[in-house]
């Protein structure tokens, strides 16, 4: 049976007043947190891409390469569509008389290649920056050289291995084919509405500028070396003329479907190789898990008030 302490001297008190507390908005911020996105992702309905309205959407389907372009992760060298790694250096001090191990971060590292999601009926691009990403492939081996003189086959290494080695690369990826689930902003990106054909004609003139000799051998029609306002104006049209073309070559592109991160925070943008209905579990346990640590750590701040009042 567990004895609690009845009295505490005022640092004691007042630390573990304070540590109680601490707890218990960390507590409750990850409660929040969790809750929220078990709200968003039951609530949002998850739309098809070939249907997909623009705006905040969710989207399932599977991960592939753009253009069967790998991407490799930069530790392991592992083809993926999305990587986070990590190198940690061991360091050893002394504390309270004891020698100590601590893992110190010396590299880090997070993918912002884009990839595709297709839900084999459509597809469009996915930009992974600023993602929440939720991956179930981690990769974790040792070495003794800041930068992985080898790279590692898809399993772990145990623990033992760090009892030996300095230092210790992590990487969590995202494999391509995975089945993924995708909340986030979704907007569908066009060549023409992008570029007007004034635009077009602006950067075509200033691109000429560069050229001052090409210039003038073109539109100096009195060869007196500078143009004037009225071979200006013929140059004009003539760009006029041409980024009319060009406009018309960029509406035959198709248009560009991306889904990214949110413009507002309060929409979080979530890539998770789980299933919906397992995110959604898992985002639930993990309020209600926090919502207990908070209480608890509440009673245990409201106990040491009642013991030292």
């Amino acid at each position: 049976m567990i004895t609690l302490p009845t009295e505490f001297a005022p640092e004691e008190f007042q630390f573990a007043l304070g540590a109680s507390i601490l707890i218990a908005l960390l507590s409750l911020h990850i409660f929040t947190r969790n809750w929220k996105r078990l709200r968003i992702v039951e609530d949002t309905p998850t739309a098809k891409l070939r249907s997909a309205h623009q705006g905040y959407i969710e989207l399932e389907g599977k991960g592939q390469l753009v253009d069967d372009q790998p991407i490799y992760a930069p530790l392991s060298n592992h083809p993926c569509l999305w990587y986070l790694s990590q190198i940690e250096q061991q360091e050893s001090f002394i504390e309270n008389g004891r020698r100590q191990t601590r893992w110190n971060v010396v590299y880090k590292t997070i993918s912002d290649h884009r990839f595709k999601l297709t839900d084999g009926v459509a597809s469009c691009f996915v930009d992974p920056s600023g993602a929440e990403v939720n991956g179930n492939e981690k990769l974790v081996w040792y070495g003794n050289t800041e930068w992985p003189t080898r790279t590692q086959v898809l399993e772990s290494q145990s623990i033992v291995h760090a009892m030996t080695n300095g230092y210790r690369y992590t990487e969590w990826l995202v494999l391509p084919g995975q089945p993924l689930y995708i909340l986030g902003q979704f907007s569908t990106w066009s060549a023409t509405a992008q570029k007007s054909v004034r635009d077009v004609m602006v950067s075509l003139i200033n691109d000429w500028k560069q050229d001052q000799p090409a210039l003038r051998k073109r539109f100096d029609s009195n060869q007196d070396g500078n143009i004037d306002q009225e071979e200006w104006e013929v140059a004009r049209q003539q760009a006029r003329h041409e980024a009319q073309q060009i406009h018309d070559q960029l509406a035959l592109e198709p248009d560009t479907n991306i889904i990214a991160k949110p413009g507002n925070t309060a929409q979080p943008f979530i890539i998770s190789v789980y299933p919906q209905a397992l995110l959604a579990r898992k985002y639930r346990s993990g309020a209600w898990v926090a919502l207990t640590g908070c209480v608890v750590s509440l009673c245990v701040a409201a106990w040491l008030l009642h013991v030292h009042g």
